[in-house]
């Protein structure tokens, strides 16, 4: 008992010392309009079991919807700071019962770069038509992962093939018939073992239904026993170069998780995509996210991002400016600007797959 009690005055003797040579108010931060990347979910469900998604394990826990009224709140206070918003990022928004309501709600709103991730399966003709006359819906990335029946089908459980490329060339004939280029879509694969010999013929069927850009994202493991991680990415080089070939032919942007020159083709995307990496450098040289980025549960709970683990606070029952500058926040901020990170932030790579080395050199709390 009286070695946790000295260890506990230590920790506060710390805290207070470190408050006095570099005060936690320093730290408060008034986001500007137009500076924050705002990524949430309104539901926690979703209607497939994809093999390398984690939904899959949490099946039998609770599901619910957001709220229109806390979702109504969010609009006010969160994006009206927004750059981007993503209304979905983890599970399927069209589960939602009350994606319509929301649709209402965020064509009222001053945001005009709101996007959603979805699996597509869910599209109808008339939330097609919604979409398309939805002045702020900028861009849909679905999520595909196979090019062929086969493999779609193996990793995507429970939805069908042919009803994907329906849904999807019924919103490139709503968006041809209006006139519109809006929704911009964005096609996501994972690239495993099992798929990334398909992304050439990705590129082809983008091009098919009208997509604009395609995000090939590197597997990480999130279930055991799934053996789809690529680690030679030098033999799967062939397969890459062909794959930008075909969208620099095609004019579809494509984004690859892989550095290397001879992947350097110069395209630009058609509008700025959603990706999560931040620049850095303003106010850390390591994250900037609890500067610029919010991530928003179902449940109204505030994290700094989609990786930190920790709800900063509930916007149920706070203003959004409150948490903001809450101490939690102004204890991340303190600690990405002086690179003494925090275990979590210290397993985490902000700035893509490649930056491992550079990370070793950062002080850990």
């Amino acid at each position: 008992m009286r070695a946790l009690s000295v260890r506990i005055s230590k920790a506060m003797l710390r805290s207070f010392l470190e408050d006095l040579v570099d005060p936690l108010d320093s730290y408060r931060h008034e986001p500007k309009p137009g500076s924050l990347r705002v990524r949430m979910d309104i539901t926690n469900k979703c209607n497939l079991l994809c093999k390398m998604c984690f939904y899959p394990g949490t099946v039998g826990q609770p599901k619910f919807d957001m709220e229109p009224v806390l979702f109504r709140k969010i609009v006010e206070q969160v994006f009206c700071y927004a750059e981007t918003v993503s209304l979905a990022c983890q599970y399927e928004p069209l589960m939602s019962r009350h994606f319509d309501e929301i649709l209402d709600i965020v064509a009222e709103g001053k945001c005009p770069r709101v996007g959603f991730v979805t699996n597509g399966t869910l599209l109808t003709r008339r939330r097609c038509e919604r979409l398309v006359e939805n002045p702020r819906i900028e861009s849909i990335a679905v999520s595909i992962d196979g090019a062929t029946k086969e493999t779609y089908e193996r990793i995507r459980i429970n939805a069908r093939w042919e009803k994907l490329v329906e849904n999807l060339e019924t919103l490139a004939a709503v968006k041809a018939e209006r006139g519109s280029l809006r929704p911009y879509v964005q096609l996501n694969m994972v690239l495993m073992k099992s798929t990334l010999g398909e992304l050439p013929q990705l590129v082809d069927f983008a091009k098919r239904i009208g997509a604009v850009v395609i995000e090939a994202i590197r597997y990480l493991p999130m279930t055991s026993g799934l053996d789809e991680a690529v680690e030679d990415w030098e033999a799967a080089m062939p397969i890459l170069m062909e794959a930008k070939r075909r969208a620099k032919e095609c004019g579809i942007y494509l984004m690859i998780p892989v550095k290397d020159e001879r992947l350097a083709v110069h395209d630009l995307p058609p509008y700025e995509t959603g990706t999560p990496d931040l620049d850095t450098g303003t106010y850390s040289p390591f994250c900037e996210a609890p500067w610029r980025a919010v991530q928003i549960y179902p449940d109204g709970s505030l994290h700094p991002c989609g990786y930190y683990g920790q709800a900063f606070g509930n916007l149920r029952e706070q203003d959004f400016l409150e948490i903001w500058n809450s101490r939690p926040y102004l204890a991340l901020r303190r600690s990405l600007a002086r690179l003494k990170l925090h275990p979590t932030c210290a397993a985490c790579n902000p700035h893509g797959y490649d930056n491992i080395e550079r990370k070793r050199h950062i002080n850990i709390l």
